[in-house]
């Protein structure tokens, strides 16, 4: 072997060497995933007064309903909730003509007329009230006392699986039980993500 011939292999080598280390010959990364677009939302597991996922959610737009106890009687239930600033709050059904931050659920009867029904949204903030008005007898409290609604916001670029949060202030959720009395309450949420 000349010494040129082993100059040009020792090169080579080198050469390649040098590639490798600086991951030439290597594959390329992959591309990072997708950011979310939707919320998953998993229900709290404990807690006598719980927020679950509404059936009608769907892809940014996750509906929760307030859940009572299996025993109790009530006339109307206070609740404010917190949510993270990458959500916002918005209306029940999505589009609707007029804003309507919140439904009433399926065992509170609010009679004719203005119905004791309100909410309000600042910032993060919700604040939602319904109520039965006297002299209505009190209803169960066993089901859907009200619901509400957040979207995740657009363009953010959140990676999939972010948690984000929805909290309930224990200083500012009552109920008004069957016996008329304004009783605080302890509102569970469950996990929220993006997908």
């Amino acid at each position: 072997m000349t010494l040129t011939h082993k100059l040009c292999s020792g090169s080579a080598f080198l050469l390649l060497a040098a590639l490798l280390a600086c991951g030439g010959g290597s594959t390329p990364p992959p591309p990072p995933p997708p950011p979310a677009t939707a919320l998953a939302y998993t229900d709290p597991t404990t807690g006598t007064y719980k927020l679950v996922k509404n059936v009608s959610s769907s892809g940014s737009h996750l509906v929760l309903d307030l859940v009572g106890p299996s025993t109790g009687t009530g006339s109307g239930v206070s609740i404010t909730l917190s949510a993270d600033p990458r959500v916002t709050w918005v209306d029940v059904p999505p589009g609707g003509t007029t804003a309507l931050l919140m439904q009433n659920g399926t065992q509170f009867t609010l009679g004719s007329g203005t119905p004791i029904q309100k909410a309000k949204a600042t910032g993060g903030v919700l604040q939602v009230t319904v109520a039965q008005k006297a002299p209505t007898a009190a209803a169960s409290l066993n089901g859907p006392l009200l619901r509400v609604a957040v979207d995740l916001k657009s363009g953010l670029g959140l990676a999939q699986g972010t948690t984000l949060a929805i909290t309930a202030d224990p200083a500012k959720c009552q109920v008004l039980d069957g016996t008329g009395a304004i009783t605080p309450i302890t509102v569970t949420v469950g996990t929220l993500t993006a997908q």
